[in-house]
């Protein structure tokens, strides 16, 4: 090759030649100049070479090409058009990550669970759980009432739900774990100022203050006393009933509790609520004012025994004592106990109620209830007589009765209301309940246990 120049024609034109060693190194650069321009190709053969490079589509000659401008073939007779490349304005990942916060991860129900279970500055029996029930939605019964074992190791009658279906948790009436809000203000995980310590102690603070207020506005030892020596029933019912101990038997030796649970006999007859709301409505219609002091329907009952339990372990060894109970109720109650209502009577005109016929085996049962709650060193809250069993219609609270002495549930009000057939219920069950302000979806008390006499 050396000596030698290499010539290319395109056209029949000589375009440029390649020098050799001897030819200068301006002579060279022009020369190379010469030969890339006139390397480069015309329009014409740039289309030429495109076409060879691309078939033709024949879907698009046929004209039923569904690709259009995107197709990869050649459309014969068109420009294609080709767009611009956008530039990328995409953010970069720090930025993204700027812009875009992720949240705190949230303490799950478990973390919950195990909290309340082992930490001992917080009372077990002051906590709810709202879970999803698949068929009667949101319920709320109290933490105590779950089994949080294993659901293999649970029976039948006991009750434990999947954690992810807990949709809160409230202590007291505050909410301090809410699932959909993601609220967690007992551990404080999403950001919240406040951890379940905090409220813990504002609760106890207020009711502190509550407790001062009302000692301020008491009636006095001597009127607890009298209170007693009346047989008013309805101060276990209203949840504030004077236990008297066995150790002091004396008159004025009490100890203030505030029942937690009750076992009961739930009236679900519709001959007896009917003719309660029958009388409910002609009180209200002769005193308007009586329509906030009536009781629901839906919550009526006749309570057999008043409880008051503070843990777990004791209100589980209150169900394994009715348990025990089964077998001895076939004994003491006849085989078919059937509660019949004669009529209206009230307490000291505060508390208005139906009576039931005498039932002394119902009495009886009542008393072996308390004794074997009792053995078992659970505390008990016993009403001044278990002779008097009754069904609460309507009830004014001690303090609004003595601040308006005027409202009164005496027999002038409810002599004059004659009910042809006040109803019967039939003693088949008893229901072991919870005595908070919480209801099942029926407007029944959050009811731990329900289970058959026969």
């Amino acid at each position: 090759m050396d000596g030698k120049m290499i010539v290319d024609q395109t056209d029949g034109a000589t375009s440029s030649a390649v020098p050799n060693k001897d030819c200068s190194e301006a002579d060279a650069s022009a020369a190379t100049m010469a030969f890339e321009t006139t390397m480069e190709p015309t329009p014409s053969e740039a289309d030429s070479e495109t076409t060879k490079n691309e078939s033709a589509c024949h879907f698009f000659l046929e004209g039923r090409c569904r690709f259009g401008d995107r197709c990869r073939n050649l459309h014969l007779g068109t420009v294609k058009q080709t767009s611009p490349s956008k530039p990328k304005t995409g953010k970069t990942k720090t930025e993204n990550l700027e812009t875009k916060e992720k949240k705190p991860p949230m303490k799950t129900a478990e973390d919950v669970i195990a909290r309340i279970q082992w930490d001992d500055q917080l009372p077990k029996d002051s906590f709810t759980i709202g879970y999803l029930d698949r068929f009667l939605g949101i319920i709320e019964k109290p933490f105590s009432a779950f089994s949080w074992e294993d659901f293999a190791s649970v029976g039948y009658d006991v009750l434990a739900i999947p954690k992810h279906r807990i949709q809160y948790f409230k202590y007291k009436d505050v909410v301090v774990w809410d699932k959909a809000t993601r609220t967690d203000d007992v551990f404080g995980s999403t950001g919240g100022d406040h951890t379940i310590l905090d409220i813990v102690e504002k609760c106890q603070l207020e009711e502190k203050m509550q407790d001062t207020e009302a000692a301020e506005g008491d009636i006095g030892d001597s009127a607890l006393k009298n209170s007693y020596d009346s047989g008013d029933d309805d101060e276990a019912e209203d949840h504030l009933t004077h236990q008297r101990t066995d150790d002091l038997p004396q008159r004025g030796a009490f100890t203030k509790n505030r029942p937690s649970h009750f076992v009961a006999i739930r009236i679900a007859s519709e001959e007896v609520r009917s003719a309660v709301k029958e009388v409910q409505n002609r009180l209200v219609k002769t005193e308007p004012g009586l329509v906030e002091f009536c009781t629901p329907v839906p919550t009526l009952h006749l309570t057999l025994c008043l409880l008051h339990l503070e843990s777990p372990e004791e209100i589980q060894m209150a169900l394994t004592t009715l348990h025990e109970l089964r077998c001895e109720s076939q004994r003491l109650l006849p085989p078919a106990l059937i509660l019949y209502f004669q009529g209206l009577n009230d307490f000291h005109s505060r508390v208005l109620y139906l009576e039931p016929s005498a039932t002394p085996e119902l009495c009886r049962f009542a008393r072996t209830l308390e004794r074997n709650f009792s053995e078992k060193g659970l505390t008990v809250i016993r009403p001044p007589s278990y002779d008097s069993l009754h069904l609460t219609i309507a009830k004014i609270p001690r303090r609004t009765a003595q601040k308006y002495p005027s409202l009164q549930l005496s027999r002038a009000l409810y002599g004059d209301i004659l009910v042809n057939n006040y109803g019967s219920q039939q003693v088949d069950s008893l229901s072991f309940c919870y005595a908070g302000e919480t209801r099942r979806t029926d407007g029944f008390y959050t009811t731990l246990m329900e289970f058959a006499l026969y």
